[in-house]
């Protein structure tokens, strides 16, 4: 091995905040930058929740000809949705799971731009560059999730983001643990792990758990139920389909994102719905209240989303009426608390019923793996360090103290900031680089 050799990981997003996921693996060789690979591109949103935010790629513009490709995790937008930024100035082959690369390819479009998508299956090994790609897939909030192992020439890395270990996922599909340990037995050298639960004991609850708790709502509902998650949250959109069709309910899609997102996965059969459930906006005029079932976008608040423009009375297609329910299936994402809270005030000022966490614990599931998750995705890793991400400082607090418990000292868990980067060479050691990425 080439002690000259390293391999650098950039952060341009993804730590000290929950989103906008943005990682560039760097290979050097006798200090020539050869090779990059970017795992994930997604955005953020402000405190506001009015604007999106992307990460500043400016690091990557005299660096353009050295990037292999862009491997994508799963098919949330704060893991996809910062391509639309990317592609202004960088061009590269996008690989993903069907499902991912059909969900983000649809965000591409919608932005007015496309992309080289290239479909990969859990079983796909890629030769990136110096970079050896492999998949294993993993349960999430969203079905088609994966964790990437990057073979390099320093060390094998393993990327997990977004995880839980579900036992009983919608989709029948567990995580492929015996993959993931048989990486750990060849030996890791880094695991870069998603944090953002490491506050919360125990096991993650499945997301099977989440139906009965939609049913009972739905039972007891007079009028109308709007009911809204992340556009992106396929599982839980099936699980309140199968709900309103259970109780003779029609269903409307509110929201482009929402809209999109559901024939997507419908086409590629992630998503089943009954034939003729699904109706238009304007029929549900006809029909009355207590038979319909509006899935909307905009649990997070977002300005000009559906369920925003139907709290402002602004919305063409939609209204709320006294004997209506609204169900929120979805946490506010860390940091975003505050507007989605007043959204709920303006929503409870109709004189509906608002069903929220707050008040109704059932009502949502993480797809992120509380403490005994992380702690299980480390003892089957088995790494020499550890880099937490995708949570806010607190989370990455905690989840030192989980490694700590588990018998990791200081000098193993790697805790860079935004801009930063995480050098291994072949030599063994190891530096965190400050603000390396760090543009003017």
């Amino acid at each position: 091995m080439d002690t000259h050799n390293k391999v650098r990981i950039v952060f341009l997003g993804g730590v000290g905040e929950v989103t906008k996921n943005m990682f560039v693996y760097e290979y050097w060789k006798e200090g020539s930058l050869i090779d990059i690979v970017i795992v994930d591109c997604g955005i953020g949103f402000s405190e506001t929740g009015e604007d999106t935010t992307v990460p500043d790629v400016r690091y990557l513009l005299d660096k353009k000809e050295k990037i292999r490709g862009i491997v994508l995790t799963h098919g949330h937008e704060d893991h996809t949705s910062g391509l639309y930024h990317l592609f202004e100035s960088v061009a590269a082959p996008v690989y993903g799971t069907r499902l991912t690369v059909a969900l983000a390819r649809e965000k591409l479009v919608e932005n007015g731009r496309d992309g080289d998508f290239r479909v990969v299956k859990n079983n796909t090994t890629l030769t990136l560059g110096n970079f050896l790609i492999e998949f294993a897939h993993v349960t999430h909030s969203i079905p088609d999730a994966s964790n990437v192992s990057i073979r390099t020439p320093v060390g094998m890395i393993y990327h997990a983001s977004d995880f839980k270990f579900d036992w009983s996922p919608v989709d029948g599909w567990q995580t492929d643990v015996g993959k993931i340990a048989r990486w750990g037995e060849k030996g890791i050298l880094c695991l870069l792990s998603d944090c953002v639960r490491s506050e919360r004991r125990g096991y993650t609850l499945s997301e099977e758990t989440i139906k009965e708790s939609i049913e009972q709502v739905v039972r007891h509902a007079p009028g109308a139920v709007f009911f809204t998650t992340q556009s992106s949250n396929i599982s839980r959109i099936q699980q309140a389909v199968d709900v309103a069709s259970s109780y003779g309910r029609k269903i409307i899609l509110l929201g482009r994102s929402m809209r999109g997102n559901t024939e997507v996965a419908q086409r590629l059969h992630y998503l089943k719905i009954p034939r003729k459930v699904i109706i238009e906006p304007r029929i549900a005029k006809k029909i009355k209240p207590s038979k319909l079932f509006y899935i909307v976008a905009g649990s997070q608040a977002q300005e000009d989303s559906a369920l925003s423009r139907i709290a402002e009375k602004t919305h063409k297609e939609a209204r709320l009426l006294k004997n209506d329910t609204v169900i929120f299936s979805s946490d506010p994402i860390p940091g975003y608390e505050d507007q989605v809270h007043n959204l709920i005030n303006k929503l409870t000022m109709f004189g509906v019923r608002v069903v929220y966490s707050d008040i109704y614990d059932d009502l949502h599931v993480s797809g992120h793996g509380s403490q005994n998750d992380l702690m299980l995705m480390i003892g089957l890793t088995r790494p020499k360090f550890i880099i937490p991400i995708g949570g806010e400082p607190r989370h990455v607090r905690q989840y030192a103290l989980l490694a700590g418990k588990m018998g990791y000292r200081e000098n193993q868990i790697l805790m860079p900031q935004e801009m930063d980067a995480v050098e291994f060479s072949a030599s063994g050691e190891v530096s965190l680089i400050s603000q390396v990425a760090q543009q003017g």
